[in-house]
């Protein structure tokens, strides 16, 4: 039996699930979407080189760009998940702004109780920033044909402890489901702008699949525009923590793991002081996708 979506104007208390509907004020949400919209995000495919010969892939591409703060979180190096995958899977990033920690000192108290008592005191050091919208391919006579990419198949994230969403743009309709059947969603609900979750623990976290099924069209909030090929709708960020041990620079990465991602970092490098200092640290061959 299928699950009615909820509004999402209302907030939703369950142990391990928390929907804030307009925690972020619109003095936050306008000075944040401005920040985003400054970034250059990235478009990166899943398999890059000699991974992709290695694992038989081509280069699938990300269906939404994406820009991270605190730590880079590779596709193409698979992600950051305990225990397993802890080695060359973050670079270090650009810190988190202001904006974004004011947020999250405000949300401490909601945090902590998502939190174990070995995790108290973790607060999130890495964010992700989603851009969703559609990207504006042409036709063989020219016109515009937007292509929709406003979704993400159902995942879960490996690193420890809660992780902390905020949503801003349009209604994105999100859903928890089970892996065995994920044509019935165990909770459904549309995100509204400037709300916040947290999801934690055994079930919402670690047991059950998220997953973002489509996106809203609207005007409102007006979202800036961020690649000249793409229409943005929405952006959600999402917060984890990753200890400090695991967070590396780029000329402590392998060989192998260095090649696999120069080529991101000289993209990221032209519009971040950040990352050119990165770049100017290691002397190896570009790899792109």
């Amino acid at each position: 039996m299928a699950v009615e979506p909820l509004r999402g104007t209302e907030p939703i208390e369950n142990p391990g699930f928390s929907y804030l509907p307009r925690f972020i004020t619109e003095a936050e949400s306008e000075a944040l979407l401005q920040y985003f919209g400054s970034l250059k995000p990235l478009w990166e495919s899943r398999y890059v080189g000699d991974r992709a010969t290695r694992e038989g892939q081509g280069s699938r591409r990300l269906t939404r760009p994406v820009y991270w703060l605190g730590a880079w979180q590779f596709a193409c190096l698979g992600y950051y998940s305990a225990p397993n995958h802890l080695e060359e899977k973050c670079l270090r990033a650009e810190p988190m702004a202001p904006g974004l920690v004011s947020i999250l000192e405000r949300l401490a108290p909601k945090l902590a109780e998502h939190q174990t008592a070995e995790e108290r005191g973790q607060q999130p050091n890495t964010c992700l920033i989603n851009y969703y919208g559609s990207e504006l391919t042409r036709d063989a006579k020219g016109r515009v044909q937007p292509v929709d990419l406003a979704r993400l198949k159902m995942h879960r994230d490996g690193e420890p402890g809660p992780v902390v969403m905020f949503s801003l743009g349009q209604p994105a309709l999100f859903e928890f489901v089970d892996g065995a059947k994920p044509e019935t969603p165990e909770l459904s609900v549309w995100l509204a702008n400037r709300s916040v979750v947290i999801l934690s623990g055994p079930h919402y976290k670690d047991s059950l699949y998220h997953r973002v099924v489509r996106v809203r069209h609207g005007d409102s909030p007006v979202m800036p525009t961020v690649l000249d090929d793409f229409r943005l709708r929405r952006i959600s960020v999402s917060f984890r923590f990753v200890p400090e041990e695991h967070i590396k620079s780029l000329r402590e990465f392998s060989a192998d793991a260095q090649a696999q991602v120069r080529g991101y970092v000289a993209q990221l490098a032209a519009s971040s002081p950040h990352f050119e200092a990165e770049l100017n640290g290691t002397q190896l061959p570009t790899r792109l996708p």
